[in-house]
């Protein structure tokens, strides 16, 4: 899996081979996470369906948000965005809701 840090509190991830993402870590410094799914078809999307939904529960009980990247939209549930630039204006959008306390 290959990730980086955007923003200070931001995790930009993509699959690795065998479809896993567990290595990724909640943190009070990194709280927010973008998964670019890109160029992952949609067989595999529904593959891993639930690890996403479990792990957009986790990044939310920790006052974060999750964002995937994505030409499909494969589940209601998530957030769901084609672009990095829609996912970066729909976490900036969140923050500054949570700041709001909306």
């Amino acid at each position: 899996m290959e990730s980086k840090i955007i923003n200070g509190h931001t995790v930009v991830f993509t699959l690795s081979e065998n479809n896993s993402f567990e290595n990724i870590r909640i943190s009070e410094e990194v709280n927010n996470f973008i998964a670019d799914f890109q160029n992952v078809n949609v067989e595999v999307l529904e593959v891993i369906k639930n690890n996403l939904i479990k792990f957009a529960n986790s990044v939310s009980k920790n006052r974060g948000t999750f964002v995937v990247i994505s030409k499909f939209s494969f589940d209601e549930k998530l957030n769901i965005v084609p672009t990095l630039q829609e996912a970066q204006d729909f976490i900036e959008m969140e923050e500054i809701e949570r700041q709001l306390e909306l």
